[in-house]
């Protein structure tokens, strides 16, 4: 499996650049974004809940940071609700598997239905 982060967009982005002992000039150079772009997303005002513009954005700033774009979870749930669309039966009974899952490790409050922030 590879390697991920669990953390919001912010604070993988800080950590993989503090870990790579870049700069975010470098990454701006590096990924062909602007300053305004890695501040954004360093600051958490970008990249929670990303759209296909921001799913390129990622990738372009993964691979100046040498890992691949699933590394940032935001990415990933992207991905899932891109296939969500696409393959509607297959996301289904993952979304069942999920949410089980999910009811067990008591995640999900049983009256709302709501998943319960730890």
């Amino acid at each position: 499996m590879a390697q991920r982060s669990h953390e919001n967009a912010a604070a993988t982005l800080a950590a993989l650049l503090a870990e790579r002992k870049m700069t975010q000039a470098q990454l701006c150079r590096a990924a062909g974004v602007t300053p305004g772009t890695v501040s954004r997303y360093l600051s958490g005002t970008r990249g929670y809940n990303i759209d296909t513009r921001g799913a390129r954005t990622v990738e372009k700033i993964a691979a100046a940071l040498e890992v691949e774009p699933d590394y940032f979870a935001e990415y990933r749930a992207w991905k899932l609700r891109r296939l969500s669309i696409a393959c509607p039966t297959l996301f289904d009974e993952f979304y069942d598997a999920i949410m089980e899952q999910a009811r067990q490790q008591g995640l999900i409050d049983p009256k709302s239905g709501q998943v319960i922030r730890k």
